[in-house]
């Protein structure tokens, strides 16, 4: 397994020169295409992470799980849920510390838990996916985007929900 990415290297390079085509010319066209569109969606993706900072920071997530709290327990979603499914379509790494929490206080093993995991690795977050995705269109061009992705993570959502009370009993 060392010597894994020197072969894949190694098979690039004879790809390179049996091709005909020099690396250093291709790298740098790549590498400066890969810059352009970095700069073009940083603006987006640093508002972004600013909005998610202050949603947490002011505790959006915590009066958001208080008011659904009880909506969510008449169907049956367990309350240590709440803040993933809060949370998950907004930032990833957020989600994954409320997983990492719900995990350490339910256990792994839990019917929780395992829901909890499947609810992580079934879904994504919409909102920093769409942000990526439209940085550069323009924004006439994204106008049933955010209600797709929305309708989208609720159906995978209740999906997941579903297959695990069937598989866990929550």
């Amino acid at each position: 397994m060392n010597l894994f990415l020197p072969f894949l290297l190694l098979c690039f390079g004879l790809m390179f020169l049996i091709g005909g085509k020099r690396c250093t010319e291709a790298f740098g066209h790549g590498a400066k295409k890969g810059l352009c569109s970095a700069v073009q969606t940083f603006p987006t993706l640093l508002l972004f992470v600013i909005s998610v900072s202050v949603f947490r920071a002011s505790g959006g997530p915590a009066l958001l799980t208080d008011v659904l709290g009880g909506v969510l327990s008449a169907f049956h979603i367990p309350p240590a849920l709440v803040p993933l499914l809060l949370i998950r379509p907004v930032s990833g790494s957020a989600s994954t510390a409320v997983l990492s929490d719900i995990l350490s206080a339910e256990g792994p093993d839990s019917p929780v838990g395992m829901t909890a995991s499947v609810l992580c690795g079934a879904s994504e977050t919409v909102l920093y996916v769409l942000s990526v995705y439209t940085a550069g269109i323009p924004f006439s061009g994204t106008r049933y985007l955010l209600p797709a992705a929305i309708c989208t993570y609720l159906f995978v959502t209740a999906l997941s929900l579903g297959v695990s009370a069937v598989l866990y009993g929550i």
